[in-house]
């Protein structure tokens, strides 16, 4: 009888206040597409104290049933959690560091060398460069230097990682993937405003994700208001939760949009938002290849989108969606504009996107990929050699 393949423990481990963002999505469901496989693994969340929004994300892992370790972090002094952290290596024994963040990165980098761990990363994407925070990034792109494995969801970020000094033979591609059938178009958009409280023949733009300066939802706004000044009545269904939702506010009221934007806040399934929307925008300054976007894309929404980061690599233009350059306020309302003016056009590039999407972005097959990159890892010299040690 052939003897059972080891495995070692993954540690899943993330940074996160509130209610988090898109990566959350691919680390709660990646987790339990694993574990199904037979792989021991943990979440492990580091977040403020006492931040209540957290919450959801404990929730959802319960609803998935995924095993979370949630440890209380006070900023980047706070040694309790680097104990916290050792200890529980030290019992897992061999261990697999999945980090998805700068800080989850620098701990995993620094316990490596107390504990020897495989040393895993994915890199979602790096926000606005304030000074502070080009600094964490500046270290995080170091410790990177010294894994086994970086996982990079868009070839822009890979090509950053290469020009900040991460070996190209450690650099993988694998993009996020989205369930197709779970986020599958409505059968009726004029039915899912209806559910929402909105007139049938309302047409709606709609943004989901976290509400951060990275985001550019300023822009957004401008363009609706532009939108109005020329005519165009729309409403703007904004979903999320995060830092800037004050700002957002203060510019709703500077433009005199209140009757026109509805701050929903974070919906645990925002799936009966995608299905009212006429218009799916995505303003981003930068981005990773976000999960949002591949959600709209996938449940036929038409899109339109920037042109940063991993973006370009969903939206072809008059393809897939339309995109636009970032912070272009006129070219956004312009798009929207020929889009709610167009609904055959529009229709065209929301069941293209969706094609496209279920055809290259599957979750499934992304999980696939990840998997076999685990098993690599597993048949590298030092692993094996811990393993038997």
């Amino acid at each position: 009888m052939p003897s059972p393949v080891f495995r070692p423990t993954i540690l899943e481990v993330r940074t996160v206040t509130g209610t988090g963002g898109g990566p959350e999505k691919t680390i709660l469901l990646g987790t339990r597409w694993l574990k199904a496989r037979g792989w021991p693994i943990h979440i492990v969340y580091l977040h403020p104290p006492a931040d209540t929004a957290f919450e959801v994300i404990c929730n959802r892992a319960r609803e998935l049933d995924v095993p979370l370790i949630d440890f209380e972090d006070r900023g980047p002094l706070d040694f309790r959690t680097v104990r916290r952290l050792f200890r529980l290596v030290r019992r897992l024994g061999n261990v697999i560091w999945h980090g998805h963040d700068y800080k989850a990165d620098a701990l995993g980098w620094f316990l490596h060398r107390v504990h020897p761990m495989t040393l895993l990363s994915t890199v979602h994407g790096w926000g606005v460069y304030a000074p502070r925070v080009h600094f964490y990034h500046f270290i995080h792109k170091l410790c990177l230097r010294g894994f086994d494995r970086v996982v990079c969801v868009s070839p822009s970020l890979r090509e950053e990682c290469i020009r900040a000094g991460i070996p190209p033979s450690i650099c993988e591609l694998l993009p996020n993937g989205v369930d197709c059938e779970e986020f599958a178009p409505p059968s009726s958009r004029e039915d899912a405003k209806r559910r929402l409280g909105l007139p049938a023949s309302c047409p709606v733009v709609g943004y989901v994700g976290r509400l951060s300066a990275e985001k550019d939802l300023g822009t957004l706004l401008r363009g609706l208001a532009r939108l109005m000044e020329n005519g165009v009545a729309v409403h703007a269904l904004i979903v999320g939760h995060g830092p800037v939702r004050d700002e957002l506010h203060n510019t709703i009221r500077q433009f005199s949009l209140e009757q026109h934007v509805s701050l929903v806040g974070h919906a645990p399934d925002p799936r009966p938002y995608y299905a009212a929307m006429d218009v799916f925008v995505l303003p981003s300054l930068r981005e990773g290849l976000p999960n949002v976007l591949l959600e709209a894309m996938a449940m036929a929404v038409p899109v339109v989108a920037t042109r940063v980061g991993g973006i370009p690599q969903l939206v072809h233009d008059g393809e897939t969606g339309v995109l636009i350059s970032p912070g272009d306020d006129r070219a956004l309302a312009d798009a929207v504009k020929q889009l709610m003016g167009d609904r055959v056009r529009a229709a065209t590039l929301g069941e293209s996107a969706r094609r496209y999407v279920k055809t290259h972005y599957s979750f499934d097959r992304r999980m696939e990929r990840l998997e076999r990159i685990l098993e690599d890892l597993l048949n590298r010299p030092a692993f094996l050699a811990r393993r038997d040690g």
